[in-house]
């Protein structure tokens, strides 16, 4: 049985807009595919690439994300 997480689950949990979510999935920052009915798919456990652009923040303390409940669908 395969587990996936929601757009909207997702976006709650990296505190961004659901527009976010689907915009690093369509750039492959986010592990996920769309199946049969062109419904992303977001594969458990959340795999996320950062990106090439902007400052190095090497040493830099990041932005620190507050422990979150992710619900599951079951296919």
């Amino acid at each position: 049985m395969s587990q996936f997480l929601s757009i909207s689950d997702v976006a709650d949990f990296l505190e961004v807009s659901e527009r976010r979510v689907r915009t690093l999935l369509f750039q492959g920052r986010i592990a996920g595919f769309k199946d049969d009915s062109n419904t992303w798919r977001i594969t458990r456990p959340l795999d996320i690439r950062p990106g090439t652009r902007g400052p190095d923040l090497h040493g830099y303390a990041s932005r620190k994300l507050k422990p979150r409940q992710i619900a599951v669908i079951q296919k």
